[in-house]
């Protein structure tokens, strides 16, 4: 019996939408038979995982939302996902919490931040610059995760925030203007690593919609104004296409 994948949604919907899009475009048949059996739950009504982080307002309504998604991934009648995705860097930090009410989840969960942590020291990356939605900068979440595979990482800085919750919510809602690439290869200059981790996965859509507007084709690891840009998606993807094929 061919392995379900199992999506949990609701935490940006451009973000999960391209991860759907990019999961077809990795299996890509001949055939729509070919592609992988997708169980998706989109819960959009589930509190901002960032305000969770901040200020600890609706913590647990966060924790039980994805829980919520999970049972019907993996309890579903007649078919239950073998692999479960966020599409969402910031939603791992609550990964704890949430197998503590659906324990079974865990083996199946893809930890995008340990398959990344596993990919940058395969490709001997020391050290990254994180920019990722301002709940995990504020957490040190993958500052925390990827020490454990040997990789110095920097953040920035508070005053900071403002300026990466724009280029997210160019994302969320959609919207490109056209001094977009010069605003953010601005705020990039302010930062020495050549090494970038797009830690929310509303940049990666934000990059490959940089390099196409630019007329470059995005590969595995993207190169832009000389920096490379790793998207733990893309590893996912990797992990996913290795082990449903």
């Amino acid at each position: 019996m061919q392995d379900v994948l199992g999506i949990v949604g609701g935490f940006g919907g451009y973000a999960t939408l391209d991860f759907f899009a990019r999961v077809l475009k990795k299996f890509a048949s001949e055939s729509e038979r070919g592609y992988p059996h997708i169980i998706m739950d989109n819960d959009f009504s589930m509190p901002s995982r960032t305000r969770a982080l901040l200020t600890g307002e609706g913590y647990k309504e966060v924790v039980s939302a994805i829980a919520s998604s999970m049972r019907i991934l993996v309890h579903r009648r007649g078919t239950k996902a073998r692999y479960i995705v966020l599409p969402c860097g910031t939603s791992h930090y609550f990964l704890p919490d949430v197998y503590q009410l659906v324990p079974e989840a865990e083996e199946r969960v893809v930890h995008a931040v340990r398959l990344l942590g596993d990919d940058l020291r395969a490709r001997g990356v020391k050290d990254v610059l994180v920019i990722a939605a301002e709940g995990t900068l504020y957490k040190h979440f993958y500052r925390d995760c990827l020490h454990d595979y040997g990789i110095r990482v920097s953040e920035p800085p508070e005053v900071e925030y403002q300026e990466i919750r724009y280029f997210i919510e160019c994302v969320k809602t959609d919207a490109y203007p056209v001094e977009l690439a010069e605003r953010f290869c601005t705020f990039l200059q302010k930062y020495e690593e050549k090494d970038v981790v797009l830690g929310c996965t509303e940049f990666p859509v934000l990059m490959r919609h940089l390099m196409e507007r630019e007329g470059m084709t995005p590969s595995d690891v993207y190169v832009w104004r000389g920096r490379r840009f790793h998207d733990p998606l893309t590893v996912v993807l990797d992990f996913l296409y290795k082990n449903m094929v």
